[in-house]
């Protein structure tokens, strides 16, 4: 209440018309405060709306309604959809991206069922705690206009890159257009068994996500690229020994 004759200050106004973005709710929307983990909440909100829905069906409001805040409270951080979605792409490529080169160096050195094997282990434990990065992937991967989609080619890139640093690790045991099938062909399993793991556990009789279907995933890529790896490092070993005694 302001008493009769005495001027408001004007500091105090100020702060009246701000937004109060405490733990204040209201019709079970909380206005989450203006702080330094506030971008994190919106970006943790647009990666599950964004893991469901492609870029061009998902909206800013759809992740207000996610993350339980107001929409207004997106903008002061991402001004558009578009920067939203480019910053996800972005955080997306650049945390696979590390974490693939770690795996990789990891298994250098190891026979192809127990490199393999390692890589498999290390990329499961990481999709169990960032399902929706691959759901982000694979919601927008198949879309005719992915070249339009603002920050995707982060995600394309890293893939590209991915398949460099595996070529250039196999290149001594496969050639060019092996290496080329071997790496379409793993990539395209781990988005179909990550990317789609609820109708592909369905049909295996499995709980989504649950441990007895990650083994079998894990074992099935093992079964079919155990053996091709295994077959042309015999070649390779084959061949040194015939130069060697020729």
């Amino acid at each position: 209440m302001i008493s009769r004759g005495v001027l408001p200050d004007s500091r105090s106004l100020s702060m009246r018309n701000k937004k109060d973005f405490s733990k204040e709710e209201t019709a079970g929307v909380v206005k989450p405060r203006y702080g330094a983990d506030t971008r994190e909440k919106i970006l943790a909100a647009a990666r599950k709306v964004f893991a469901r829905h492609p870029y061009h069906a998902a909206s800013l409001r759809m992740i207000a309604a996610e993350g339980g805040f107001y929409q207004g409270l997106i903008r002061p951080h991402f001004p558009t959809k578009a920067s939203l979605f480019e910053a996800l792409c972005e955080d997306l490529a650049s945390d696979f991206s590390e974490k693939n080169r770690k795996w990789m160096a990891e298994i250098g050195g190891l026979m192809p069922e127990e490199g393999l094997s390692l890589y498999l282990d290390r990329f499961i434990a990481y999709y169990k705690k960032n399902k929706e990065n691959i759901g982000l992937i694979v919601q927008n991967i198949n879309q005719e206009d992915e070249h339009n989609i603002p920050g995707y080619h982060n995600v394309t890139n890293f893939l590209s890159e991915r398949n460099a640093i595996a070529e250039s690790a196999a290149m001594l045991v496969f050639d060019k257009d092996s290496m080329a099938r071997f790496q379409e062909g793993f990539t395209a399993l781990i988005l179909h068994f990550f990317g789609f793991a609820a109708p592909q556990a369905r049909v295996l009789g499995f709980k989504t996500d649950s441990p007895e279907y990650l083994e079998w995933v894990k074992e099935t890529i093992l079964f079919i690229f155990v053996p091709v790896v295994e077959k042309a490092l015999n070649k390779l070993i084959a061949g040194q020994i015939t130069t060697e005694l020729g």
